[in-house]
């Protein structure tokens, strides 16, 4: 994945035709909720890049639209994301979700779930 991202262009669009929502199964809930919804993983170019640009796009835009539906409910809108595991290590996929999400994109510090929990119960100590 590493090779392949850096033929992507993180500031572009893939082409036209490239329209995923890239689902392991059918079924999603959210940003949308449609049981049925089907996972559309094609047109499939050759270019491997290309097949990665798209389905990495695809993602970017889900995890925009799932902070527009959040911010709609009532949340505060999103001013930074922090994020951790293998994708974060990706800068390009990064930039890529910079430009679709709207917002800066943070690897984090720390990974651990129990840094996680220690920062919420110091807060909720506060």
């Amino acid at each position: 994945l590493a090779e392949l991202s850096l033929k992507i262009n993180p500031k572009s669009d893939p082409p036209s035709e490239i329209e995923y929502y890239p689902l392991t199964k059918a079924g999603e809930r959210f940003p949308i909720n449609d049981p049925a919804k089907m996972p559309v993983l094609e047109p499939k170019p050759e270019s491997r890049a290309e097949y990665l640009h798209g389905i990495l796009h695809a993602i970017s835009k889900v995890e925009a639209e799932a902070f527009r539906k959040l911010q709609e409910l009532g949340a505060d809108k999103v001013q930074t994301v922090y994020t951790a595991g293998g994708g974060s290590v990706n800068k390009m996929w990064s930039a890529m979700r910079e430009r679709v999400v709207g917002v800066p994109v943070r690897p984090v510090q720390h990974t651990e779930a129990s840094y996680g929990v220690a920062l919420l119960a110091l807060d909720l100590a506060q």
